[in-house]
């Protein structure tokens, strides 16, 4: 595949997903998790489908934040992030070679690292 071609094929995709993806972003806000996934993966279950998943939860986490952390906003913050680490995590390919794995686990360091500066602490304490 060219790159023209592959560059199409990525603007198809993204096409596809974008109704899916404002679904999935109500769905989010409603706090129905796997309904939300669910709405990407009908119409992407590929790498960028999961790329934009994770991409939903770090919004969602983002517009939680904003609002501010409280002792009764941290229990949903902290499902939240969990939820938008472990999309984070998924939206890697599995590894093949050593230095794949070194660098997938060097992703989802910094994918979390950058979820707890969003979030403002560690939910998880580590």
């Amino acid at each position: 595949m060219s790159d023209r071609e592959y560059a199409r094929h990525l603007r198809t995709l993204a096409e596809r997903r974008a109704p899916a993806v404002r679904e999935a972003d109500r769905l989010l806000a409603e706090d129905r998790y796997d309904e939300a996934e669910q709405a990407i993966r009908r119409v992407d279950d590929s790498i960028y489908g999961a790329v934009e998943i994770a991409l939903l939860y770090r919004r969602r986490l983002e517009q939680l934040a904003a609002g501010g952390v409280t002792e009764h906003t941290k229990p949903h913050l902290a499902r939240v992030f969990e939820r938008a680490v472990q999309a984070a995590y998924g939206a890697y390919p599995e590894p093949h070679t050593a230095i794949e794995a070194e660098q997938c686990a060097t992703g989802r360091e910094t994918d979390r690292a950058e979820l707890v500066r969003i979030l403002g602490y560690d939910p998880r304490g580590i």
